[in-house]
């Protein structure tokens, strides 16, 4: 049910953005959207988790989009590529798991370079791999592919973005699996993300409030 709600609000936002975009045009001084890459690295971890598995390192990376709704908040909607990896030490075992995800956030601006981002975050899996030890293979180790623990997922995130420079930032992110809180006893990820952000699109192009800034 939640995950069919999720899909009606990623619509509506991506409708949304596409109305907005063909509006009337009016310009500011003001930055109105932005554009960005990121990449970066995650640690994962598995709540609810009897096996006690270790968190594992590997790498996210996508897109964004943003819009200035108010001098203090902006709206962004993304599309991330994100690997979550756990791993075993006895016997040593790597499980990587890797998902489309699409977060739809606020941005609080407590200032032109710093933001806080809160929102929600649905994810589909894409593949998943299990790494373990076999000295019959060249370089000691046997990938396999296995099912995803979890073929669809909805979550929540937080987290902070800083701007470095007017078009290179640097974002840190913690989502967590939303049935954590709804669904007992069930095993569900945590998420930190530290990605480097590039921004090469900025528009001035005004979305609100179009009436005042044109006076």
């Amino acid at each position: 049910m939640q995950v069919r709600i999720y899909h009606r609000i990623v619509l509506f936002a991506s409708a949304f953005l596409v109305c907005i975009s063909l509006s009337a045009q009016t310009y500011s001084d003001k930055v109105s959207s932005v554009f960005s890459f990121s990449a970066g690295v995650t640690v994962s971890n598995l709540l609810n988790d009897t096996m006690k598995y270790r968190g594992g390192v590997l790498y996210c990376g996508g897109v964004d989009y943003s819009m200035r709704i108010s001098d203090r908040l902006n709206v962004a909607l993304g599309l991330q590529y994100t690997g979550k990896g756990f791993k075993t030490e006895s016997p040593i075992i790597k499980y990587r798991y890797y998902f489309l995800e699409i977060p739809l956030y606020a941005q609080i601006k407590l200032s032109e370079s710093f933001r806080i981002n809160a929102g929600l975050q649905y994810s589909l899996a894409a593949s998943g791999q299990v790494v373990v030890i076999d000295p019959s293979k060249p370089d000691g180790v046997r990938v396999e592919k296995i099912a995803n623990r979890k073929p669809a997922d909805y979550g929540f995130l937080g987290g902070i973005e800083i701007d470095l420079s007017k078009s290179i930032g640097l974002g840190a992110r913690y989502s967590v699996s939303g049935s954590t809180f709804f669904e007992k006893n069930q095993t569900n990820f945590g998420c930190f993300q530290l990605s480097l952000r590039y921004s090469p699109i900025r528009s001035y192009r005004v979305l609100f409030n179009k009436k005042a800034a044109a006076q």
